[in-house]
């Protein structure tokens, strides 16, 4: 009870930070996709805190509408018609080098080379006054065993290696269907390959969804992604009320993505409950939330139409602002997934927990970022059953759109020092593109 009180009182503490010292605070820095920077006229600082993708205050504004939102680039009007005179697209893209210790089977004691790890097109944007979509499609993949992964965590011993192909990763539209002054009804049918039930709709950086997030390992400096609620396949509906000062999303949702799982038993689905509140402190950018996974799914299409529990729940903070004319980001998360024999977390003998916290300093404001993370795992089982994460790195923007990162992560605890390969540590180097 008393490690729960710390870690509550932790997150409060972190929310408040920007009640600190605000004379010594300055509004922080910002820093869009390349497709979205190109329809609304506004270079990618515009919408993104310290480096891409993190989002700030406009940022979150831009996706809160659904992509909706044109500046400069002309546009097709008419009757019933609104569109921009282009399809806007982005090609995305994450060359890298990994290096793992003991991992010998694998042959990534002297390093391996990922060309490409990712690379994904991104085509979205408005598609009507209220309407607006996203498209991702891979052109290209990874395999961690012979399975589709991008992890590339040193979680469980497996580095990812190069693959190829060509498929849909992702589709979402978001029909604004009515407007109350500032406040915002949307409604987003959504399914993903492996961004969570969230991927509908979700505003903060704390990785609450997979692909929102500061630096590149997101198990490091993430509770949801720790736990992997945060994460996999998922197609579902989200209904949103949105505001400046808060956004509510509930998601009816089944695992599965792309023809797997769509066919759902009635009352086969599962529900998604997020809520966050955001607001300034003095010169903080400040945001206190919780997300809770509950009941069970029944899809249709899976073995012996096996029913999946998904109870888990996570509450996360997050505070951007600068201190000395020098941006910095904080974030912290704890989260619990239940853990039974048809959990669909992967945690079959007890319930998992995790606590994680992170800070970033933009030493260079707008290129050079500096970060260190702190991650606690426990899995749930009798033994062997705790790993820690420590993180240090830094990331360098090239560009605006081009961000170079290092990092290295060192695990610690009792699951560690019962891996049979003993890996324990991991050195990333990536280049992240966005065009």
């Amino acid at each position: 009870m008393m490690h729960r009180i710390l870690i509550a009182t932790l997150l409060v503490l972190l929310y408040m930070g920007g009640l600190i010292g605000t004379t010594l605070f300055t509004t922080p820095d910002a820093k869009a996709t390349p497709a979205f920077a190109r329809q609304v006229g506004l270079a990618c600082a515009a919408c993104h805190n310290q480096n891409f993708p993190a989002l700030n205050s406009f940022g979150r504004s831009f996706k809160a509408g659904g992509y909706t939102m044109v500046g400069t680039q002309a546009l097709i009007e008419g009757d019933h018609l609104s569109l921009p005179s282009v399809l806007n697209a982005s090609l995305i893209g994450k060359f890298r080098y990994a290096k793992t210790n003991g991992n010998t089977d694998q042959g990534t004691d002297r390093g391996q080379i990922q060309w490409p790890d990712e690379a994904a097109l991104l085509i979205g944007g408005r598609a009507a006054k209220n309407v607006g979509f996203l498209f991702e499609i891979g052109l290209a993949g990874i395999a961690v065993n012979g399975v589709a992964d991008d992890s590339a965590e040193v979680e469980g011993g497996d580095v990812p290696v190069s693959g190829s192909g060509v498929s849909l990763l992702g589709s979402k539209i978001q029909f604004n269907v009515a407007e109350f002054g500032s406040t915002r009804l949307s409604l987003i049918p959504f399914s993903t390959d492996g961004l969570g039930a969230g991927y509908g709709f979700e505003l903060l950086n704390t990785g609450a969804v997979r692909n929102i997030r500061p630096i590149e390992y997101r198990s490091g400096f993430s509770a949801s992604q720790a736990l992997n609620t945060g994460a996999g396949g998922a197609t579902g509906m989200a209904f949103v009320v949105s505001n400046p000062q808060y956004f509510i999303n509930y998601t009816p949702w089944t695992p599965g993505f792309n023809g797997e799982n769509f066919d759902v038993e009635l009352g086969g689905l599962s529900n998604y409950l997020r809520a966050a509140y955001t607001s300034s402190f003095g010169s903080w950018d400040t945001a206190l939330g919780f997300q809770l996974w509950n009941g069970s799914a029944k899809p249709a299409g899976i073995e012996g139409e096996e029913t999946l529990k998904t109870d888990a729940w996570v509450i996360d903070a997050q505070a951007l602002g600068t201190v000395r004319d020098l941006p910095l980001s904080l974030y912290a998360s704890y989260g619990q997934a239940d853990g039974n024999a048809d959990s669909l977390w992967g945690y079959t003998q007890g319930n998992a927990s995790s606590f994680a916290i992170m800070g970033q300093l933009g030493v260079l404001p707008n290129r050079l970022n500096l970060y260190l993370a702190f991650r606690t795992l426990d899995n749930g089982q009798a033994t062997d059953n705790t790993f820690n994460a420590y993180t240090l790195g830094g990331n360098f923007l090239l560009a605006q759109n081009i961000r170079l990162e290092l990092y290295h992560v060192i695990e610690t605890g009792s699951g560690v020092d019962a891996r049979e390969n003993e890996q324990d540590s991991l050195t990333m180097l990536q280049l992240f593109v966005g065009f």
